[in-house]
């Protein structure tokens, strides 16, 4: 039975994620069900953010489709909630944005470690592909037109010439097309639903009466398939996929180069992924693992030089730190996963630290790229810079 001075009970249908007690959850709030992610212990009792949600998100954030921050910042409103040990609810009131910031996780994480990073916003479900641009110029409340046309564009011409197997490349949209669902904005995420077929002009065009809808479905899983795990091989390591290319103009880096994140494109880092049933891909592609990527390719531009400054960032996750030079400029450092394991166990390798480098330098309009071969030496600074 509730206090007279609580407002209603929060009665938990499903625990997402819990730690010693429940922290992400569903509950019925009268007929509707809300979803309550624990932020912290106060004087006033248990703290919440709370959202009314509908299956179809709830099904994302367990299929690893959506992130816990594009659950939220998917709705309308959200509340900040105040509950006793009971659940019953004391008080509660609008959050604003800016009570969010800090109390929702970092983008793109989800309830599931194993299922990686995962969007903010929802991805259709079996998706033949799902393509999802994200960068500080891309947000929810709008997105300029002129941008979205141009990736609307891209995503059309890469489906169409890369994903595809080559016998229905260059065929009008009358003959092949693509069912595609509505554009979701937080970033950008665009996903195929499934290719369309006029079966009677793809008979006359492949002179092949027995083709079947089934065969056609099958071809362009497979090579939706093999495109994946050319892509994989093309991030992980860019010098063996190039090597191993046959053809130059038909490598897989070529197909793509275009979608890949750079200092000039409105997003920095595009994901790529499909989910068949229960099994679900994902790749995604950072603007520093693209230059890694970009330079493995276009070598033609490149000199052997010495780079050394102070470390503003380091990024872990693409083994990749900035430096600023004497004069000001900024350069990405790239390193191979060993050498960058081996400069982290260097007390003297923090943000602050004086470091100098030889490799091969690339030379960007906007900020240059070494991809390191050695470290020449390393000072601990006197602090951030």
């Amino acid at each position: 039975m509730m206090a007279a001075d609580t407002l209603y009970k929060i009665n938990i249908v499903k625990t997402l994620y819990q730690f010693d007690e429940p922290i992400l959850f569903v509950a019925k709030i009268g007929m509707f069900s809300s979803l309550f992610l624990k932020t912290d212990e106060t004087d006033d009792g248990q703290e919440f953010i709370s959202c009314y949600i509908d299956d179809g998100n709830i099904e994302g954030l367990i299929d690893g489709r959506l992130s816990i921050r594009g659950a939220f910042e998917a709705q309308i409103d959200n509340y900040l909630v105040y509950a006793n040990s009971s659940y019953d609810v004391t008080r509660e009131f609008k959050a604003a944005p800016a009570q969010l910031a800090d109390r929702l996780p970092e983008r793109n994480v989800g309830v599931f470690e194993h299922l990686g990073e995962c969007p903010d916003v929802l991805q259709e479900k079996d998706a033949f592909l799902s393509i999802y641009f994200r960068g500080e110029q891309l947000n929810r409340d709008h997105i300029p037109y002129s941008t979205l046309m141009k990736l609307l564009g891209s995503v059309q011409g890469f489906a169409r010439n890369v994903v595809m197997p080559p016998s229905l490349r260059g065929m009008k949209t009358s003959t092949f097309d693509f069912l595609v669902g509505d554009p979701a904005l937080g970033s950008l995420m665009v996903s195929i639903k499934e290719p369309t077929f006029n079966l009677n002009r793809l008979r006359q065009t492949q002179n092949n009466r027995e083709l079947t809808r089934d065969e056609l479905r099958i071809g362009a899983n497979n090579h939706k398939d093999e495109f994946f795990a050319e892509v994989a091989e093309l991030v992980e390591s860019p010098e063996r996929a190039r090597i191993e290319s046959d053809d130059v103009e038909e490598s897989i880096y070529e197909n793509i180069k275009h979608l890949l994140p750079s200092d000039e494109t409105p997003y920095s880092n595009v994901t790529f992924s499909t989910q068949n049933g229960e099994r679900l891909q994902r790749i995604s592609i950072s603007r520093e693992r693209a230059d890694i990527v970009r330079a493995s390719y276009e070598n033609s531009n490149h000199v052997s030089a010495d780079r050394w400054g102070a470390i503003i960032e380091i990024n872990a996750p693409s083994a990749t730190i900035l430096i600023r030079v004497p004069a000001g400029a900024v350069t990405t450092c790239s390193f191979t996963r060993e050498a960058f394991a081996a400069l982290r166990a260097n007390p003297a390798f923090r943000i602050g630290g004086r470091i100098a480098l030889a490799g091969e330098l690339y030379e960007r309009p906007r900020r240059d790229f070494l991809s390191v071969k050695s470290i020449i030496s390393l000072e601990p600074g006197a602090g951030s810079v």
